[in-house]
């Protein structure tokens, strides 16, 4: 080993203690969502009127909701926010004027749940322009565009909302074909949001999306509870399909027909407890991860002939940080056999590998994995191929954007956020090379590049997700934007995050 190898591995030791500390244990999980969630809540239904000659759905919507065993008051979008008072959901409809509500529920630390599409950016929700941050698809100017929005896209089973609703991933009707104007809408949420359905399977056009309490939503806007955004019209509540009677008993007609049970578990979603961010103690941390790392092995995936010494240390700096924690570690060249990882708990790919050499392996392994090597993204299924537009890197070789060293924090409550808040912080301590990628709605957003919205820079899949090209998660997967020689560059914070996705991928799900 190389002197400088040897001082880098001697810096990173000195700060072990001080990073351990730091390392976190998974938080309190957000509550299971109970059927009967909405049982004894106090709802405030904010609405407006339509005309004579133009139904709409708001007094079903009220009367149903209180068969849930729900109290529900009504109030107009001119009404103080303090109607909200005391209340655990605010429910706005589609009849609303958008111009009259105005911004009063944008702070409101009670979990919001709106289908007016003009009220997205109001909340923070989506930006602002009409028909690019969100859009009402009415049925005479865009008839064929309407009739499409019929048939949806569940985006993964393991969303919260499409489990609750028992919605698999893939096509289903949440409308009735009734003929009638239905005037659905969608919104472009921020990174930072969680996508459970999509008209025409683009991520841009999300029919229903939601924010976990405390995740960024637009224009560094904080989550203050939970919120969701669904595509009902004034009069499309009643056509929302319900498989019934034998229909509910075959299970492909109970997965087509979902959308009443989508609009339920929306709303059951919302009122149920938040997850709760990292607030363990360092010692508290230190026990936790002391008993995650008894008698794990990890794999640490590499390339044996590096010609770049700076590599080297990078990769020998980390070795010796995962030996430090207590972990049985072991290496393999990249050009191994993924069969290695067979008796191990944990793969680890480094950014010292070569994608041609690696090739697919290690994509269907049934252990956890993460992935430092950010241009192998593709071939682990978990973003599509398209280099440069689906993933890229930021560093004056191939990109027009710098090299950076800070990231900006979407889900602030994500157990591998490590308790940092919502916004930028210094990942490295220096700009270098930021790996970037547009994973697909089954991603876990963590991180994306300062000014780069759309560029998710670290991410997750928890098991059963779906990724790239309809592929499953066979188990946990993470991007971690490790690039091969800035291990001795990350600083404590960006120590503190790596130790914390390590500790969510050996958590069970």
């Amino acid at each position: 080993m190389t002197a400088y190898g040897e001082t880098i591995m001697l810096k990173n030791l000195q700060r072990i203690t001080l990073v351990t500390a730091f390392l976190v244990t998974a938080p309190a999980l957000a509550q299971e969502v109970r059927d009967d969630a909405l049982k004894g809540k106090q709802i405030l239904f904010v609405v407006g009127k339509t005309a004579k000659d133009a139904p709409n759905d708001d007094p079903l919507i009220r009367d149903y909701l209180g068969t849930l065993g729900a109290q529900v008051t009504t109030a107009s979008a001119t009404d103080p926010a303090t109607a909200a008072n005391g209340k655990d959901l605010v429910l706005i409809s589609s009849t609303v004027n958008a111009r009259e509500l105005g911004n009063r529920y944008r702070d409101l630390r009670t979990p919001i749940v709106t289908w007016s599409a003009y009220s997205f950016p109001l909340l923070g929700m989506t930006g602002d322009k009409l028909h690019e941050d969100f859009s009402v698809v009415r049925e005479k100017p865009f008839h064929n565009e309407n009739h499409a929005d019929y048939y949806a896209h569940a985006t993964s089973s393991t969303n919260p909302i499409l489990r609750a609703a028992r919605i698999p991933h893939g096509m289903f009707a949440p409308l009735l074909f009734s003929g009638g104007v239905t005037d659905p809408s969608w919104g472009k949420p921020s990174r930072g949001a969680d996508i459970a359905v999509v008209f025409g399977g683009e991520l841009d056009q999300a029919a229903v999306f939601s924010y976990e309490r405390n995740a960024l939503m637009m224009g560094d806007a904080v989550a203050p509870a939970r919120r969701v955004g669904l595509f009902l019209g004034n009069n499309s509540w009643s056509i929302l399909s319900d498989a019934q009677g034998p229909a509910a008993q075959d299970p492909k007609e109970f997965a087509w027909f979902g959308g009443r049970r989508l609009f339920d578990a929306a709303l059951r979603w919302a009122v149920t407890a938040p997850q709760a961010p990292v607030s363990a103690s360092p010692a508290q941390q230190r026990a936790t991860l002391a008993n995650l790392a008894k008698g794990k092995k990890v794999l640490f995936v590499r390339r044996y002939d590096l010609p770049w010494p700076e590599n080297e240390a990078s990769d020998q700096a980390q070795l010796v940080w995962l030996k430090s924690l207590g972990f049985e570690v072991h290496t393999a060249d990249h050009m191994e056999p993924d069969s290695r990882a067979q008796g191990m708990d944990l793969v680890i790919v480094s950014a010292s590998t070569n994608k041609y050499k690696l090739g697919i392996k290690y994509a269907d392994v049934k252990i956890p994995v993460m992935l430092l090597e950010a241009k192998a993204v593709d071939a682990l299924g978990m973003v599509s191929r398209r280099r440069n537009t689906d993933y890229g890197v930021n560093d004056h070789k191939e990109s027009l954007y710098p090299p950076e060293n800070y990231v900006d924090v979407v889900r602030a409550y994500h157990p591998i956020a490590a308790g940092m808040p919502a916004g930028q912080f210094k990942l490295y301590t220096t700009p270098g090379v930021l790996a970037w990628s547009r994973p697909p709605a089954g991603a876990q957003v963590i991180a994306t590049i300062p000014n780069q919205p759309e560029h998710a820079t670290m991410f997750a899949f928890e098991k059963g997700a779906t990724m790239a090209n309809d592929a499953v998660a066979p188990a946990r997967r993470v991007l971690f934007p490790l690039d091969a020689p800035r291990f001795p560059d990350l600083t404590d914070d960006g120590q503190r995050v790596y130790g914390a996705a390590l500790a969510w991928l050996l958590t069970a799900p």
